[in-house]
């Protein structure tokens, strides 16, 4: 009994293995297909915000070469440095070639002429001449840009026997882009409150040839703000939204910006933006595959979970019949030999506290029956005899048969000898009973010895011997009839143990 639940405990933890593992299959396959799923919306707004950082930048500093271009346009031309040969622009100049499409044409909102300390000569605002002195504030917030291409164009004068030239690329004739000398200084700025792109470049004739009198340059300095209009036009080419410079300390927790001016402090304005989400589309495409998938993955690991339970099941009833044939004969269904050599050895383990009767029953005119009836008619009688005993025994003991027309008993209740002597003499009542087989009546009887562990014996050999030198004394005495042990010391016909042993074997 202990054995058997012990077997069925690890039977039981086997199935609860199998199924724990096709559970934590299931939950790490739909583990990995939500960490891929979260993995990859993260990546999408990873990618998506650094193209979109990428966009801005770029589109910034494009605004910042067509500024350069625009104002190269003006700064790098024969007939603005002609003009400029006496120190300052004519009216006439001004009326014809500057005011109106500077502004008009390419949103300059300021366009200056000044020395490098910062005299100014000319001054247009919006397209419209206004005094010197209105300038100073837009220049003071330049004067670096100012300086920085001061040092510019002194690094590219090369002194020429009196006469100065330009070492800079010579402009090519065939391209069609604006000719851009490269001694210009360009950054983004905050200017008079409207973030702006301000370029200032030394005014540079197309030969590059400096005289000598006019070896210091005058500098023109243009703003072109960045204005609402522009900033829409800009989100609707780059397909971003909510675009707009804000001070750094103060930009939205919600957006991300860019920064391409010079200026690192908190409170310098950068361009800011509410950026897309593709994760969020890529959640919503991926999001039903990873549904389906995960379904189907604990709907296969819980079939392979139930395949794997009614294999296991199989093969355990498949073991625990081969575990009962191996001990239970296959005609009668009671305990076999091996199966009663066990019993046995458990019954004497315990023997001092529970005595026990030895019952050792064999049929009379048996091999009668087999002879003239067939082995049919003996294999019904077997059986009917096998029942008969069960139904006696009952709970009381164990019926085994050892093998051909001899059964044994284990009665583990001997309150009282008499019990004993009473139930003994039921098996051999069962064994006389007529057997009805195909219409006759098959008639065998019985003959039935007992032994008293321990008094009999305190080992399986002994006790074995004296059981069975009871049942042929039965047999010695007309059978059909009960002995004991005792009744051999009675009548003095007592016979050794390896003598009983070996008449048992044989």
């Amino acid at each position: 009994m202990i054995g058997n639940k012990f077997r069925q405990s690890k039977r039981n933890k086997a199935v609860w293995a199998i199924h724990a593992a096709c559970t934590l299959v299931a939950v790490l396959t739909i583990a990995s297909l939500v960490f891929v799923l979260n993995r990859s919306v993260v990546e999408a707004d990873r990618f998506g915000l650094s193209a979109e950082r990428r966009l801005v930048a770029n589109e910034l500093r494009h605004q910042m070469d067509a500024a350069v271009q625009f104002q190269a346009q003006i700064s790098f031309w024969n007939d603005t440095y002609a003009e400029l040969a006496p120190g300052r622009i004519s009216d006439t100049f001004v009326s014809e070639q500057l005011a109106g499409w500077l502004w008009e044409d390419y949103g300059f909102s300021w366009l200056i002429f000044s020395d490098a300390d910062g005299h100014v000569s000319t001054a247009l605002r919006d397209g419209l001449v206004v005094s010197t002195g209105a300038a100073g504030v837009p220049l003071r917030e330049v004067d670096d840009l100012l300086d920085e291409a001061r040092r510019r164009y002194d690094n590219a004068l090369r002194n020429n026997d009196g006469s100065y030239t330009l070492d800079i690329t010579r402009p090519d004739r065939q391209s069609l882009a604006p000719v851009v000398p490269g001694i210009h200084a360009v950054d983004l700025r905050e200017i008079q409150g409207q973030m702006s792109i301000a370029v200032v470049q030394a005014v540079i004739p197309e030969t590059l040839q400096v005289p000598a009198a006019r070896r210091e340059p005058v500098f023109m300095v243009s703003v072109r703000p960045l204005t609402a209009k522009l900033m829409r036009e800009i989100e609707a080419r780059l397909g971003v939204t909510g675009l707009t410079f804000v001070p750094l300390s103060q930009r939205p927790a919600d957006s991300v910006h860019v920064s391409e001016g010079r200026c690192a402090d908190a409170s310098c304005l950068v361009i800011a933006w509410t950026p897309k989400s593709p994760g969020g589309f890529v959640r919503a495409e991926i999001l039903p595959s990873v549904i389906v998938i995960a379904i189907v993955a604990a709907l296969l690991m819980a079939f392979v979970a139930l395949r794997f339970s009614s294999v296991f099941a199989a093969l355990q009833q498949s073991e625990a019949r081969n575990r009962h044939m191996a001990k239970h004969d296959r005609l009668t269904g009671l305990l076999n030999r091996s199966g009663f050599d066990d019993a046995l050895a458990a019954a004497l383990l315990d023997v001092k506290n529970r005595p026990f009767a030895l019952v050792y029953a064999d049929l009379d005119e048996f091999k009668a029956v087999n002879d003239r009836q067939g082995h049919a008619a003996g294999d019904a009688v077997l059986m009917a005899i096998a029942d008969r005993y069960r139904l006696r025994v009952g709970v009381r003991g164990t019926v085994a048969r050892l093998g051909g027309d001899e059964f044994a008993v284990i009665l583990r209740s001997v309150s009282k000898g008499t019990d004993v002597s009473d139930l003994a003499a039921g098996l051999v009542i069962d064994a006389q009973t007529p057997i009805d087989f195909e219409g006759q009546m098959l008639r065998v009887g019985g003959s039935v010895g007992i032994a008293f562990a321990p008094r009999h014996g305190r080992t399986a050999r002994a006790l074995l011997a004296a059981a069975d030198e009871a049942l042929y004394l039965a047999k010695r005495r007309g059978r059909n009839r009960v002995q004991t042990a005792d009744d051999l010391a009675a009548q003095g016909e007592a016979v050794s143990v390896e003598q009983a042993a070996r008449r048992h074997a044989g």
